[in-house]
């Protein structure tokens, strides 16, 4: 891109703006490279086409990690699969990474990049770059890079929010800069359940006026709580979705009762959403902060009467949850459900809930009497304390092994309940 062509605000930026290809120089064969929880695809894609190789930790292994898959010098691992990667997996071409969100700070110390490739949103007046939609591990990331003088490339987003994080990255610490072509991995609304408005119906009862509410990440939960009527609510979540930003537009969720960032929505990922970007740019109403700034279990613990809501692929009949794999092959990662869970269950008036349809779109249950071989058993029986469906709530907490199947089993889907229970109960 020519200096006539370039926008006004890569002028921060001065001899270390250009292309990808120029930006890739700083690239050598052999090298280890990471990434932002934002996906640099323009950069990525340029580096599949390059004659170097090495090896690659891609947050999300979607649009940018698919494309340097195709450069079979590269050996690939991930923290977020999903299945787009699963054939990778297979073929031996890309491993995936249990990491929980919460445990990115440590781990970014472990992490030996050579060069790390992030996407970031333009400067602002003050030449400070923000993480935009998400910010995830990327402050930590990038921190451990100044700190050892590690090369660090940028593509910038002209589509991307200015976001607050309290984290941002100078634009003089950037080796080199483009402008990102394309979306990001991240910008993928998902399809509203058709299920929302009767799970919306079995979790008002279970939040009061003045909780804090946490969402993973799914379309539903965050959907059904739309459809809430409780006032004063707070937000503290991994996703800040649709539905939470819509519940602070109507005035429900003022955040006037937090113990923590009182009048603050806080998350470490914000939907590519106009009235989530509405809120996120609108000064001291939201921040997207680094994940272990919002992730550790002991700042969640510090929340009055969190909610913790979070998806899942399906619950057994002891009430474990799946939530990332089927069967042996990963289709996502843990995120921060773990995370959430462990903060509530040090708080007595908190809750961990699980939400799901009771069936795939297949028709098969969701609510299984037990999970097949390498399933990935998300969270345990002992952080739950209740499932909810479009059927109902199923409430764990303080029951026993019998009575909790007999709860999941009410909360099925009615033409699976009498399997589940022979399953379970025998004839």
């Amino acid at each position: 891109m020519s200096g006539a062509d370039a926008p006004e605000w890569a002028a921060a930026f001065g001899a270390r703006w250009g292309s990808a290809d120029d930006a890739l120089e700083h690239v050598a064969d052999g090298m280890d490279l990471a990434t932002g929880l934002i996906e640099p695809t323009t950069l990525l894609a340029a580096l599949s086409h390059r004659d170097v190789g090495g090896s690659a930790l891609v947050a999300v292994m979607a649009l940018g990690g698919l494309a340097l898959s195709q450069n079979p010098r590269f050996r690939l691992r991930t923290g977020f699969a999903t299945i787009a990667s699963a054939p990778l997996v297979e073929a031996g071409r890309c491993e995936y990474l249990p990491l929980l969100f919460s445990d990115a700070r440590r781990h970014m110390r472990q992490v030996n990049a050579d060069c790390v490739l992030v996407r970031l949103a333009p400067p602002d007046a003050e030449g400070q770059c923000s993480y935009g939609w998400a910010a995830g591990f990327t402050p930590e990331l990038l921190d451990v890079a100044r700190e050892r003088g590690v090369p660090i490339l940028a593509e910038i987003d002209p589509a991307m929010p200015q976001t607050r994080s309290g984290r941002e990255l100078p634009a003089d610490a950037i080796t080199a800069a483009c402008l990102a072509w394309g979306d990001a991995a991240s910008d993928s609304p998902m399809a509203v359940s058709p299920y929302v408005d009767a799970m919306a119906e079995h979790l008002a009862p279970l939040i009061p006026d003045g909780a804090t509410l946490q969402v993973g990440i799914g379309s539903a939960p965050d959907a059904a709580l739309e459809r809430i009527g409780a006032r004063d609510l707070g937000i503290h979540t991994e996703v800040l979705g649709p539905g939470l930003a819509r519940l602070v537009k109507r005035g429900q969720a003022t955040g006037a009762r937090k113990a923590e960032d009182p009048g603050v929505a806080v998350c470490t990922i914000a939907s590519v959403d106009p009235d989530v970007r509405e809120l996120v740019e609108a000064d001291g109403r939201a921040e997207v902060r680094a994940a272990g700034d919002v992730l550790d279990p002991r700042r969640i613990a510090q929340h009055d009467n969190l909610r913790c809501i979070n998806s899942a692929l399906a619950v057994d009949l002891r009430g474990q949850v799946n939530a990332e794999s089927l069967g042996w092959t990963q289709t996502a990662g843990v995120g921060g459900q773990l995370d959430f869970f462990r903060g509530a269950g040090l708080r007595e008036d908190a809750l961990r809930i699980v939400t799901l349809a009771s069936e795939t779109s297949r028709g098969q249950t969701r609510i299984v009497a037990g999970h097949p071989p390498g399933t990935v058993v998300t969270a345990t029986r002992y952080d739950v304390d209740a499932v909810v469906t479009e059927h109902g709530v199923a409430w764990l907490r303080d029951r026993t092994d019998e009575e909790r199947a007999r709860a999941l089993v009410s909360v099925a889907h009615p033409r699976h309940r009498a399997a589940l229970e022979q399953a379970r109960f025998g004839p």
